[in-house]
């Protein structure tokens, strides 16, 4: 019996938002604007450009693939990459090279960085993650620029005694062809938006997260486990139906998406008509509640005569991109 089990039936998509602002050095002071972000039910503040206009960027799809790849395999398999990479970045290319922004915790003087905050919210029922990349130069570098490409890790909590995070590489996950000029005598501020949205709750562990100021950086517990109902069993998250976890995946890149397929494969004792099967998931990030989740669907009748049983589904996420 064999049927494709969709995470949901809406695409999680990944969409961004971006724009770049130069101001008088004078206006420093009363250009950022503290605005209030939300992590689920936790408030806290951060000091941000105005967010009003801004425009559409493309997203990397196929950074966004590889970016998926490793940390959907370090969630999995708790092995990786455990030397820490730069979180984020941002790329100029300008008139005379490359100026690159690298992570900071916080906009200041004299400097060049970009600091990342983090909301994430739910709306009927499902999630919305959003990270507002703002790079800024407040030195007296001039330049003008042609493109702008915004570069992430993520990372996962593999133990908390001590602390060993697992990271994935710093790979571009979108870019926007713009011109500007910054000039000695002024700042330079870009504002970039990413978000996924649409993310039921049992989907939330598969969306990665990166470094922002708030510390909600890292996944540090997961569990994900499909049941198959086989009608004389407890069927439920915690029962006592056959199940079995997720392993390897399959990474396919279309377009402008990303899917990610877990084949899943079970034997059963005897053929079942409309075999339920019920995937559930919890997990719990660093500084974040935990969020559990599960969706069911039946799978098609098996083949009448059969001598050996097996229930075959597959897991799929995509990620469409815009």
């Amino acid at each position: 019996m064999s049927k494709k089990l969709v995470i949901n039936k809406e695409l999680v998509e990944v969409k961004g938002r971006v724009k770049a602002i130069t101001i008088k050095k004078e206006d420093f002071h009363k250009f950022l604007q503290s605005r209030k972000l939300r992590i689920l039910d936790k408030e806290y503040e951060a000091l941000m450009p105005p967010l009003d206009d801004m425009r559409k960027n493309t997203i990397d799809t196929n950074g966004l693939a590889t970016l998926l790849q490793q940390y959907l395999t370090s969630l999995l398999t708790k092995s990786g990459n455990t030397s820490q990479t730069a979180q984020a970045e941002m790329v100029l290319t300008t008139q005379s090279g490359d100026v690159t922004f690298s992570y900071a915790d916080g906009i200041s003087p004299n400097s060049q960085g970009v600091t990342v905050y983090l909301q994430v919210f739910q709306e009927s029922g499902n999630f919305t993650v959003q990270y507002f990349y703002i790079g800024f130069d407040t030195t007296d570098a001039s330049y003008t620029t042609s493109q702008i490409e915004l570069y992430a890790s993520a990372s996962i909590n593999i133990t908390t005694v001590p602390l060993v995070y697992q990271y994935t590489d710093t790979v571009r996950i979108a870019y926007t062809n713009t011109s500007f000029t910054k000039s000695a005598d002024s700042y330079l501020f870009i504002v970039w938006l990413i978000q996924f949205q649409n993310i039921p709750p049992y989907a939330i562990g598969f969306v990665p997260f990166f470094q922002n100021n708030a510390n909600v950086d890292a996944v540090y517990s997961n569990s994900y486990t499909v049941y198959f109902n086989t009608g004389n069993c407890n069927f439920g998250c915690g029962g006592n139906c056959p199940s079995t976890g997720l392993g390897g995946f399959v990474t396919n890149v279309q377009n402008n998406s990303v899917a990610i397929e877990f084949p899943l494969a079970v034997p059963l004792n005897a053929g079942v008509s409309n075999l339920e099967i019920l995937f559930c998931a919890s997990t719990y990030f660093t500084n974040m509640v935990g969020i559990s989740g599960n969706i069911s669907t039946t799978l098609t009748p098996s083949v009448s005569g059969a001598t050996f049983y097996v229930a075959i589904a597959t897991i799929a996420i995509t990620y469409q991109t815009s």
